[in-house]
């Protein structure tokens, strides 16, 4: 059965009301609980949702046709979270994408090896997490947040704003602290540290960045794709151009590294060193002396609106032949399209970040069932875990795997 309202039906014992006792709370009735609920078998199962419906954030994600998996292989997928590697592969080989595209009982398409439902609506994987709920009889409660976690004996408590439930065990599927206006305010974060967990500073992911002395305004809404060099990392992908700054998935997928005042390079031409570029660079004008220099550097697939702003910032008179462009302003030139340093104002905070990079120390939670190495019977699963994919469905396919692992361990005890 599932509640609408923030109510319950206590027992009558001994003319005493008693609250009612589930074998499995969850907390969180996002992706990761409600598969978690729908997967644990043979149990008392209830879930607690503070919001007044469920799923959220989920019915936003993807512009609302919600990405939800891909069809990366393996090796692949689990190379798209960071430096997560080594603790998400027992889950997401657990339990797979192509297993979850096997289990789903509505119709997907793949674009570029993004699984997205056929309808393009997110309300259809929603829909068929809480189909799968009812069939699994899981309880869940709305309008019912949590105040206080605690154990005593083998029990948890977990106290609402309502009421007190009991339960053997308790998992944490609260999300992280993107989008706040959602319901995802951290909640996980402050239960976690109650049971003594470690938690890595929470910080925006998947996220836009601002920059300063932004001089591409006129560019917004035009992408390329670009070399972009943070520290030590490289990362190959489409740039967004936007008003203030930069985004598109090469941004969104480094976000993670990116702090306020940290200074990033873009190379606009796809050379692999800037030797490379310089040969080819000075190779190409000195094959065409007689042409202006504006027109023949659209054949590193440039844009006119590019190559102008270029020209303006670099005060480069656009008419100049490339046979009379001086040595300084050639080496003007190939700063800027290899080694253009550009310094960060600040990241997209969490109002504007899809998913939330840090969270519940993973070097506390075992890998393979998501229990904590420190209480017995409470787990973490999904985004409030210290883990955040790639854009690209990547995220709710970690949010399905871990569940499923928590599920079918708690299952089996």
């Amino acid at each position: 059965m599932i509640y609408g309202q923030s109510i319950d039906c206590p027992f009558l014992i001994g003319g005493i009301f008693m609250n009612i006792e589930f074998d499995v709370i969850i907390i969180g009735a996002g992706p990761s609980g409600l598969f978690c609920g729908s997967n644990i078998k043979n149990k008392k199962i209830l879930i607690l949702e503070k919001n007044n419906s469920p799923g959220k954030k989920l019915l936003i994600s993807g512009g609302g046709k919600c990405n939800f998996s891909n069809t990366d292989d393996l090796k692949e997928l689990i190379t798209h979270y960071g430096n997560k590697k080594n603790f998400i592969k027992k889950a997401l080989y657990h339990f797979s994408n192509k297993e979850l595209l096997e289990k789903i009982d509505f119709e997907y398409i793949i674009q570029e090896n993004k699984v997205f439902p056929k309808s393009m609506r997110s309300k259809t994987v929603l829909n068929w997490l809480m189909k799968k709920c009812e069939e699994n009889r899981v309880d869940i409660i709305y309008n019912s947040k949590v105040i206080n976690v605690k154990k005593i004996d083998s029990k948890f408590v977990v106290e609402t704003e309502n009421k007190t439930y009991y339960s053997d065990y308790l998992i944490v599927s609260t999300g992280g602290k993107s989008y706040p206006s959602l319901g995802t305010t951290g909640d996980g974060y402050k239960i976690a540290k109650k049971f003594g967990h470690n938690i890595i500073q929470p910080k925006p992911a998947l996220t836009p960045i601002f920059i300063k002395d932004y001089y591409f305004s006129d560019l917004s809404g035009f992408s390329t794709e670009v070399i972009l060099r943070i520290k030590k990392e490289k990362f190959f992908g489409k740039l967004l151009f936007t008003h203030k700054g930069f985004s598109g998935p090469v941004i969104l997928n480094s976000s993670r590294l990116i702090s306020n005042g940290n200074e990033i390079t873009i190379s606009f031409v796809k050379f692999e060193t800037e030797d490379n570029f310089r040969e080819d660079f000075i190779k190409t004008i000195n094959n065409n002396k007689n042409k202006e220099i504006f027109f023949v550097l659209k054949r590193y697939n440039l844009s006119k609106r590019f190559i102008a702003i270029m020209f303006k910032t670099l005060k480069l008179n656009k008419k100049t032949k490339c046979g009379n462009i001086s040595k300084n302003d050639r080496n003007k030139i190939i700063n800027f399209l290899y080694n253009h340093k550009f310094v960060v104002d600040r990241i997209g905070d969490f109002n504007i970040a899809m998913v939330t990079s840090g969270g519940v120390d993973t070097t506390e939670i075992n890998s393979k069932t998501f229990e904590s190495k420190l209480i017995k019977n409470l787990y973490f699963i999904g985004e409030v875990l210290d883990v955040d994919g790639d854009t690209g469905g990547y995220n709710i396919q970690w949010a399905f795997s871990s569940a499923k692992s928590a599920a079918d361990n708690i299952s089996y005890k």
